[in-house]
């Protein structure tokens, strides 16, 4: 009995990432896939999701906010800097834009890593819990579920809507977009907006997942695995 609930806990650990990391792809392929910029380094906006949401849990600069109160100012705080990432696509294509967001991954990580009162630095900062229902492996991993799926249900409204005919049109012929009138600044911030909110979210639900987090446990091969997600799912495949 005991190895079968150790089982499925594990199943539920495997259930739960996936669905974390599919919040942030879902908002990460509409800058890929439907804007078509290289974006990269988005670990960074995991990274200020997951110390957002667990700074305001802990009480270290603030007084300690509930976990569901954390999460949405997190998601505000993912949604600036998403738009500070997506300023250089203004002027920045392919690899220049990549190269651009794994620069400003790696000023995420060494202010992380020297903000020891706030964060915890090389030691790290607790995760947030939630409170029952979700405080068991199932619990939470529904909970995941369902913030993936209305990550899911906002991509696809925004990739099948006329916003997202105006992306693509941007992404495959950008000069012949803006002489039919798309205004390409307010396109690129607005989505890289909504893909910055859903990336911080997911950060959130990751320091709960990891219980514990530092500035190691955001890499490189994690913004890969990212990149990679999308390329396999399909590039402006909802």
């Amino acid at each position: 009995m005991l190895f079968r609930s150790i089982s499925n806990d594990y199943w539920a650990l495997i259930g739960t990432r996936a669905a974390i990391y599919w919040v942030l792809v879902a908002g990460l392929n509409l800058v890929v896939g439907f804007a078509g910029h290289l974006a990269i380094g988005y670990v960074a906006l995991l990274t200020l999701g997951a110390y957002t949401t667990s700074v305001l849990v802990a009480g270290n600069v603030l007084p300690a906010l509930p976990v569901f109160v954390a999460l949405p100012i997190a998601g505000g705080v993912g949604a600036l800097f998403g738009v500070i990432v997506g300023l250089p696509a203004l002027r920045l294509r392919t690899f220049y834009f990549a190269m651009s967001t794994l620069g400003f991954a790696t000023i995420v990580t060494q202010i992380a890593l020297a903000w020891q009162s706030v964060t915890g630095g090389g030691i790290g900062i607790a995760g947030p819990e939630f409170a029952a229902p979700f405080n068991t492996a199932w619990g939470f991993y529904y909970l995941c579920l369902a913030f993936a799926a209305v990550a899911t249900w906002i991509s696809a409204n925004v990739g099948h809507s006329r916003y997202g005919r105006a992306l693509i049109a941007l992404r495959d012929a950008e000069v012949a977009a803006e002489a039919t009138g798309i205004f390409k600044p307010k396109m690129l911030i607005s989505i890289f907006l909504l893909a910055g909110a859903l990336a911080a979210v997911a950060g959130g639900l990751f320091a709960s997942l990891q219980t514990y987090i530092t500035p190691d446990a955001f890499t490189f091969d994690l913004s890969v695995l990212f990149f990679i997600a999308i390329l396999i799912g399909g590039r402006g495949s909802i």
